[in-house]
């Protein structure tokens, strides 16, 4: 599977020149023959949108991703986008897979909100894994990743790739590094990140995305510029079978993680 990250710094409120800066980042991954193109947290909106969610947060059948299901439909390529989710009279940091048909495969909801998104944000309570034509896909948001956790119930529950989007920022830089490859490692499963650039207020998102197989050997790792570059990724490598950690998890432990993710 060929994962396109389209690293780049969204304009803060602005749904408009955003989607046209991602729709040109579709064209440009379909150019290299990308199957998936995974954009960063809140690529839709920016990022320190609270005060904002009354007038520019969306459902799943809003006009912005309407607009990518189309363009994911006519090009033949699947996009992770994540936006700002209106459910109700709340409000979640989400992600939405859309495949190549153009239809929704898949819904996340970030569970584990950092610092100030507690002020606008409800977490999300739910860690699905998805069918596509490439295999089956589990995804997390940002901080997510920081809590080994929630790629173990992805990978119990059948996930044979992680995806992330995330707005990362500076002094965090070696830390998503540890993370990818621990995360990777410790489940035997890839993973793909896709941090954004650019500042807001005082916060500075610093980039360098990357995807790690599935002993946690990076694969691509970009730098500090907008960019749209690619990783070939296998989902069916062979597996060590003498490390095997999520076969050889105790039962116990594997019990206990699948019945609370049943409880959701």
């Amino acid at each position: 599977m060929r994962i396109a990250m389209a690293q780049f710094a969204p304009h803060l409120g602005d749904k408009e020149a955003n989607i046209h800066l991602m729709t040109h980042y579709l064209n440009q991954a379909k150019t290299q023959q990308a199957d998936l193109v995974i954009f960063p947290e809140l690529a839709l909106t920016g990022y320190s949108v609270g005060e904002q969610l009354g007038t520019i947060a969306e459902t799943t059948e809003g006009p912005s991703l309407a607009t990518f299901k189309e363009r994911c439909k006519e090009l033949g390529i699947a996009a992770l986008v994540s936006f700002p989710e209106r459910n109700g009279n709340r409000f979640h940091i989400s992600s939405a897979y859309i495949d190549e048909d153009g239809t929704i495969a898949g819904v996340y909801r970030k569970t584990h909100l950092f610092s100030s998104e507690l002020d606008y944000f409800t977490p999300g309570d739910e860690w699905p894994v998805f069918s596509t034509k490439h295999g089956k896909i589990g995804m997390m948001i940002c901080y997510d990743l920081e809590f080994p956790e929630v790629a173990r119930l992805l990978r119990l529950n059948g996930a044979e790739l992680i995806l992330v989007s995330t707005a990362n920022m500076v002094p965090y830089q070696n830390y998503q590094n540890i993370y990818m490859q621990s995360r990777a490692m410790e489940n035997e499963v890839p993973l793909a990140i896709c941090n954004r650039l650019g500042t807001e207020g005082d916060l500075i998102f610093f980039g360098h995305s990357m995807a790690v197989d599935h002993e946690g050997r990076i694969v691509l790792h970009m730098g500090d510029k907008e960019d749209v570059q690619t990783a070939d990724i296998s989902l069916n490598s062979e597996k060590d079978t003498k490390l095997n950690y999520a076969g050889n998890l105790h039962p116990l432990i594997r019990q206990s993680l699948l019945t609370s993710l049943k409880r959701t």
